[in-house]
C-alpha cells in the first residue's frame, strides 16, 4: 500500500481486555465484557489512525494459532497489514478495567524469542515498503532474542533513506534509538526521567528535558504529560499544548494515539503546533472512550476545539 504511514510493532500481542468491577487480587472474580483484539502499540496508532480517515499498513513478526487470530481481527476491523509471518506463537496481553475504581490493569506477556534471521526479514520488508510511505512509526517494545542494537540499525537506515521514524520505546530499545541522530522521538514523563536521571516536576521542566534530548541528535522530541497535554521540541522551536479537563474512562492506548494524531496532522502538510493539537486530541479522545485507540472522529473534533496551543520556554531557554 502506497500514501499510507507504515506502523510496526515489533512485538504484537492478542489483546483481551475484561471489564471487572471491584477487582481484588486474591479472590474469584467474573467479567461481565470481554474483548479479543490485534494488539501492541503499533497496531493501536493504525486503528487510531484509521479513526482520524488516515491510511495505515500495520507490520511486525506473528505466527502460530494466535497470530492468525490477531491477522484475521485485523483483517475483521479493516485495518492494512503486511505482516512477517514467522515460527513463533504470538503473545497475549491481559487488560483488566475496573470501572467502579476507575482503574486498569495490564499484564503484557514478554513474548515469543525472534531468531535473528527473522528479525532481519522484518526490517528488510520495512525497508522496501518505507519509500512509498507517507511516516514510519516504530511502538513498542522489542522481542526477546532481538538485540537493541537491531532496532538501531533499522532506524539508522530509514534515516539513511531519507524516511526518519517516529520511535516511541522504552528500555534498551530506546537508548539504542537514542544512539542514531535523525530519528524522531515520542516518549512521556516517566521515561524522559528515567533517560535523564532526574524527576521533572512542571511544564518548563519537560520541555527543558525535550530539548536536552533534541541535542543528542534527534531531528524531534515530543513528551507527552498526561493531563498536563504535551511538548513538542525541535531545531524552531518548543510547544506545549493541553485538552480542557476531561473526566476519562481509560488511558490505555492514549500514547499511540497521541501519536497517531501526531502524525496524521504533519502527514497532511499541518504546522506543528496544530499537529500537537491534534496529537492531544487524539490522546484525550481514546481516554473518553475507554482506551484502545477505539474512539471516533466525532469525539476526536469535540476536543480538538478546546486544545489549545503556544511556545513553550523551557528552563535552558530557547
Amino acid at each position: 500500500m502506497s500514501s499510507a504511514v507504515l506502523c510496526l510493532t515489533p512485538n504484537p500481542a492478542l489483546d483481551r481486555t475484561l471489564t471487572v468491577s471491584g477487582l481484588r487480587l486474591g479472590t474469584v472474580a467474573r467479567a461481565p465484557s470481554a474483548r479479543v483484539a490485534a494488539g501492541g502499540k503499533g497496531v493501536n496508532v493504525a486503528r487510531a489512525l484509521a479513526a482520524l480517515g488516515t491510511e495505515a499498513l500495520c507490520m511486525g513478526p506473528i505466527g502460530g494459532a494466535s497470530g492468525r487470530i490477531l491477522a484475521d481481527l485485523a483483517a475483521s476491523e479493516d485495518l492494512d497489514a503486511a505482516w512477517t509471518w514467522c515460527e513463533v506463537e504470538t503473545r497475549s496481553c491481559i487488560i483488566l478495567v475496573d470501572p467502579a475504581a476507575r482503574r486498569t490493569t495490564v499484564i503484557n506477556e514478554a513474548g515469543p524469542p525472534l531468531q535473528p534471521i527473522d528479525w532481519n526479514r522484518v526490517s528488510a520488508e520495512v525497508l522496501a515498503r518505507a519509500p512509498e510511505a507517507r511516516a514510519v512509526c516504530l511502538s513498542g517494545s522489542l522481542p526477546p532474542g532481538v538485540a537493541a542494537d537491531g532496532l538501531a540499525e533499522l532506524c539508522r537506515s530509514l534515516v539513511e533513506s531519507g524516511q526518519a521514524p517516529w520511535v516511541d520505546s522504552s528500555g534498551a530499545a530506546l537508548a539504542a534509538a537514542l544512539s542514531v541522530a535523525g530519528v524522531r522521538l515520542k516518549i512521556n514523563r516517566e521515561e524522559a526521567e528515567e533517560l535523564l536521571g532526574r524527576p521533572l516536576r512542571g511544564v518548563a521542566a519537560c520541555a527543558d528535558a525535550a530539548q536536552r534530548l533534541l541535542a543528542r541528535g534527534m531531528s524531534a522530541v515530543v513528551l507527552t504529560l498526561g493531563d498536563e497535554g504535551a511538548v513538542f521540541a525541535e531545531a524552531e522551536g518548543c510547544w506545549r499544548a493541553a485538552s480542557p479537563p476531561l473526566e476519562t474512562a481509560s488511558a490505555v492506548a492514549s500514547g499511540d494515539s497521541f501519536l497517531a494524531g501526531l502524525v496524521a496532522a504533519l502527514a497532511a502538510g499541518r504546522e506543528v503546533p496544530e499537529a500537537l493539537r491534534w496529537g492531544v486530541a487524539a490522546g484525550a479522545a481514546n481516554a473518553l472512550a475507554e482506551g484502545g485507540a477505539r474512539f471516533t472522529r466525532a469525539q476526536f473534533d469535540s476536543i480538538l476545539v478546546g486544545v489549545r496551543c503556544g511556545p513553550e520556554r523551557p528552563l535552558t531557554g530557547t
